[in-house]
């Protein structure tokens, strides 16, 4: 029996003033998932240009400071400017940047900072020959500038404590227009800083720093990031630091100030000099287990007064210098780990170049400790020479060790550079 057109209508009403149930939860669903949908297509477009944003701020800071390291690099004579394809005036940016290449320009970048070396001497001729350069007739008449200690004084540009920072330091003199190396990290074996302990862990110099005419400090550091391409550039730039004259050797502070940070070196004025190579062998025994060590080395008997007072000229208009007497040198600090030795003993220093004043004396020191109640401490001290070695062994516990120090001069006006065959150098 067919229903009446009214029923019919009725049941027409009902089912549009009461819809499916099910029905209309799929078309909720349907919908929430079309809302998600286009909500993480907006957060990838968001991520996409946030992405490329860092990337062309990147590349605009690379550039700039690939353009001012090129220009100290050229002003001291080291190398021409440049030319290549990926060295050419910065391009527009458009919206798709190769992100590969952009870390590859970076990495590339601090290759060729962390190449310029000095390598005055070497045990591989082939090296001294690439580097190296012929020096005049050396007398103890040059001044020369030992680096006690660096230090990141101050930060801002919203960088805080602590810092992971990587790059290098290094310092030229006169004698040799190639980077000097005292600090130098890679990312992956970056150093952390604290507020409490802000000091790089120098590694350098390789040879002793000339000052009897300006040298250069020039810094390069960076603060590691989640990814390589949010790395931070800490501080760029590279200062020239000038001899005041002082007839007397003098300890002083230099401070170097970028936009977000302040570089404070420890370093000294040290006249009449001689350059001391300090390497230290285990001979017997081994060093005690769980204990921290230090190795370190200082001048003493300088002779030099400051017309009865303790304190030396103003450098640079900011800080007075004083004695650089008992100042300390780190070759070597360590936790309660192993002492990082060589199959053949020879204990692997930081740092092994001090500059001495040729009438003075210099101490190594090697202090092992637990605690303050638990120290151990042995002490060498030895006369400068200007040529020749000195010797002296030292006891920690069961562990000796001898200390040697090969003496040498440097010269203060350096011949024109040239090659040298490489097996004129061979013994």
């Amino acid at each position: 029996m067919e229903k009446a057109p009214e029923v019919l209508m009725r049941e027409g009403s009902r089912k549009r003033d009461c819809p499916d149930s099910e029905l209309e939860s799929h078309q909720i669903l349907a919908h929430e998932e079309k809302s998600q949908q286009l909500l993480a297509h907006e957060e990838k477009s968001q991520h996409i240009l946030a992405q490329e944003e860092r990337s062309r701020q990147f590349l605009s800071r690379l550039a700039i400071e690939d353009a001012f390291w090129d220009h100290v690099d050229e002003s001291n004579g080291v190398r021409p400017v440049r030319t290549d394809a990926n060295h050419a005036e910065q391009k527009p940016f458009g919206w798709k940047v190769d992100l590969p290449s952009v870390l590859k320009k970076g990495r590339r970048r601090r290759r060729m900072m962390m190449r310029r070396t000095t390598t005055t001497r070497t045990s591989r001729p082939s090296d001294f020959a690439k580097d190296g350069a012929v020096y005049g007739p050396a007398t103890t008449d040059a001044s020369m500038t030992p680096i006690f200690s660096a230090m990141i004084a101050g930060i801002g540009g919203g960088f805080q404590w602590p810092l992971c920072v990587f790059g290098l330091v290094a310092i030229r003199d006169h004698v040799d227009h190639n980077r000097n190396i005292i600090f130098q990290r890679s990312r992956s074996e970056c150093q952390t800083l604290t507020k409490e302990d802000p000091y790089l862990v120098l590694t350098g110099p390789a040879r002793a720093v000339v000052f009897s005419a300006p040298v250069t400090i020039e810094v390069y550091l960076k603060v590691k990031g989640p990814t390589e391409l949010e790395d931070k550039t800490l501080c760029y730039l590279a200062n020239e630091m000038r001899d005041k004259g002082a007839p007397y050797s003098y300890m002083f502070h230099q401070t170097c100030s970028g936009k977000f940070s302040t570089v404070e070196f420890t370093l000294g004025h040290i006249t009449s000099s001689v350059e001391a190579t300090i390497s230290v062998r285990v001979i017997s025994g081994s060093w005690p287990h769980g204990f921290q060590g230090e190795f370190a080395a200082c001048l003493v008997r300088t002779g030099d007064i400051f017309h009865g007072k303790h304190e030396g000229p103003v450098i640079g208009g900011r800080t007075r210098s004083t004695s650089v007497d008992h100042k300390k040198i780190t070759l070597l600090s360590f936790g309660d780990e192993k002492v990082p030795v060589t199959g053949d003993g020879v204990i692997e220093l930081s740092r092994s170049v001090v500059s001495a004043k040729s009438n003075s004396n210099l101490e190594v020191s090697v202090r092992a400790w637990q605690d303050a109640n638990n120290a151990v401490q042995a002490l060498a001290a030895f006369a400068a020479k200007e040529a020749g070695r000195s010797s002296c062994t030292l006891d920690i516990g069961s562990c000796k060790m001898v200390v040697i120090v090969a003496w040498s001069l440097i010269s203060d006006e350096p011949e024109l550079r040239r090659e040298v065959e490489p097996q004129h150098l061979m013994m």
